[in-house]
This record gives structure tokens, sequence and C-alpha cells, in this order.
């Protein structure tokens, strides 16, 4: 049987430090971080892989900015939804509303719990692979309990990672 593609997912984070822990738990969750450092560079990227779905923006980059870049998103034609999380400082309701009303489908304060991040990065997941089986495009990426996927165990449990230890455990690796 042939092995599903990693769900692509654009990593625009100018700060090295915090790039590199997230880009380690995406991998660690089966996603495949495609990393940018300015507006610009992560622009280029959407522009050139079509297979990126989803993305998490910082606010403040180098170059085109984490709102400008979900602007052009949703301006443009031709190219595939991407689902946008804007990952940011900024804490105040009103640029939480700003960054939305900009094109930003969900907003993270960072620091975060990697969990809340994992999570989020599902919602995103579910909604593009509904969205491509209502188009009856192409074939979507493993859902959480596939393979490559998250466990999830029945009844009440919490949650697990693919090798089986508590999703919890993710909070406590540095990931803020």
């Amino acid at each position: 049987m042939s092995e599903m593609k990693k769900p692509k997912v654009l990593l625009a984070e100018d700060n090295p430090t915090v790039r590199k822990g997230i880009e380690n738990f995406l991998v660690k969750w089966g996603f495949e971080p495609v990393e940018a450092e300015s507006g610009d560079a992560a622009w280029e990227a959407l522009e050139n892989d079509h297979d990126i779905r989803l993305a998490i923006v910082d606010w403040n980059l180098p170059g085109l900015s984490g709102i400008q870049l979900c602007q052009r998103l949703r301006t443009r034609t031709g190219a595939p939804y991407v689902y946008a999380i804007m990952f940011s400082a900024r804490k105040s309701h009103e640029e939480k509303v700003m960054a939305l009303d900009g094109g930003a489908d969900d907003y993270i304060v960072k620091p975060c719990k990697p969990s809340e991040l994992r999570a989020r990065l599902g919602v995103g997941r579910r909604i593009i692979e509904t969205a491509l089986t209502m188009e009856g495009g192409a074939a979507a990426a493993p859902a959480a309990g596939e393979a490559g996927g998250e466990q999830v165990p029945d009844g009440a449990g919490a949650p697990t990672d693919a090798d089986g230890n508590d999703a919890k455990d993710d909070d406590k690796e540095g990931g803020e």
C-alpha cells in the first residue's frame, strides 16, 4: 500500500528559535513544514507550491506582514484555499479582530501550548479535507487517527500522538 503524502504547512516566522521549535512539533505531528523567514519568502512559497494548504503566519514579518500575506491569500485566484493561522504576541481584542477581518482563519497568541496549536491545525485540516471532499477533488490527507495522524482513544481518554504518548506531554516540551 502506498503511503499518503504528509500535509504541508507553511511556517512563516522570522525568529529562528521559535521557527525551529514549531518545525520540530510539526514534524512530530506528521506534517511537512515549509519554512519562510519573511513575508515575501512565504508568499513565494505559497505561489510556487499549491500543495501547501495550511499556514502558520507571524504578524510581524520582514517584507510583507502577516496581515498583508493573509489579505493576498484571500484575493488570489486560480489557487487552492489555504487555511491561515495568525500566530502573534499581539493580545488585544482589536488586533485579533483585525487579523481575522484581514483574512486569517484563526488566531493564536504566542507563546501557546503546543497542544493548542496542534488542535487548531487539526481544525484547519478538517476544513480543507471537507472542502476537497465536496469538490470531489484530489485525495485528502489522512485524518487524525489514520496513518500519519494522531490517535484518539475511544471514550473520554486523553488524545495520544502517533507513538501512543499522552498528547499533554507536548506541552511539557517547551514549545512556547
